[in-house]
């Protein structure tokens, strides 16, 4: 079988700040949905510092829902803003976090000022990326894949809860229908096997999110993760989407997952890779 080529042509500061801002807007947006009866039982809220976004929710306990987006890139990162966030951890009892560094960190210290505060490298995302060109050969799917609607909130709602194991309350259903948000499940006959979601922000870039289960982290089947995106740039070049973001959850350094091929033929690279930093 040819295997797709991605192409890893880095970009610069601007141009991975601008990425970054993508994400950050993306959560932003997603947490800021969350209904506030829930989001104060849960631990459930976000702030900026240096121009990054910093998001939180205790009650989960894991790391990739307490984190920073764009730390370091969108501005430079201080002393005294790393100490910001680490206390504002500690003080609300999250001990599972992360922060992250992308090659495009400033200033020159940043990764030892994570060294010196006792954060350790965890691990790291290729974060993909494609223009608003049309799709080109995209790869045969074997699922049936379709938009969420209202009718069918609940049942989404609930499988991806079942994925993370987390109790979501209301929020994921206060998702379907927000302006931006679009959100579609793959099925294997009649139930649901995989969901993804995407954002587009008013300048028509797509973020790619709350994918579940993560090839490579969840389970090694890439089928219904390819039938979605397949389906997601299609159905965002449609809307008007310019751009999508993504990331490759479980990376590899010779490339060679289900994963690149899929994304190659989708017309995606990868500019950087993301190191996430924890106490471990």
């Amino acid at each position: 079988m040819r295997t797709a080529v991605m192409d890893t042509a880095p970009v610069d500061l601007a141009g991975a700040a601008a990425i970054e801002r993508v994400e950050a807007r993306a959560w932003r947006d997603m947490f800021q949905a969350a209904p506030p009866d829930f989001a104060s039982a849960a631990g459930v809220g976000f702030r900026e510092m240096a121009g990054a976004l910093v998001i939180n929710w205790a009650a989960t306990g894991r790391r990739y829902f307490s984190r920073t987006i764009g730390l370091g890139v969108i501005e430079p990162a201080t002393e005294e803003a790393l100490d910001d966030i680490l206390d504002g951890y500690s003080r609300a009892g999250i001990e599972m976090f992360l922060l992250q560094s992308l090659p495009h960190c400033r200033p020159a210290e940043y990764e030892r000022w994570l060294r010196d505060r006792g954060l350790e490298p965890f691990d790291a995302q290729d974060r993909i990326v494609r223009d608003g060109r049309p799709a080109m050969a995209p790869p045969a799917v074997e699922y049936a894949v379709e938009r969420v609607t209202a009718t069918t909130a609940g049942e989404w709602a609930e499988f991806i809860q079942s994925v993370y194991r987390l109790n979501t309350g209301g929020w994921l259903r206060a998702l379907v229908d927000r302006p931006g948000w679009h959100h579609y499940a793959a099925r294997d006959g009649a139930g649901i096997v995989a969901g993804r979601s995407m954002y587009i922000g008013s300048d028509g870039i797509a973020w790619l999110g709350i994918d579940g289960p993560v090839p490579g982290v969840h389970w090694d089947h890439y089928g219904p993760d390819a039938a979605l995106c397949t389906y997601i740039v299609e159905d965002g070049l449609a809307l008007g989407a310019r751009g999508f973001i993504a990331d490759i959850e479980a990376p590899s350094d010779a490339m060679d997952t289900p994963a690149y091929e899929l994304f190659g033929r989708l017309g995606f690279s990868r500019p950087y890779v993301r190191t996430h930093w924890t106490r471990l």
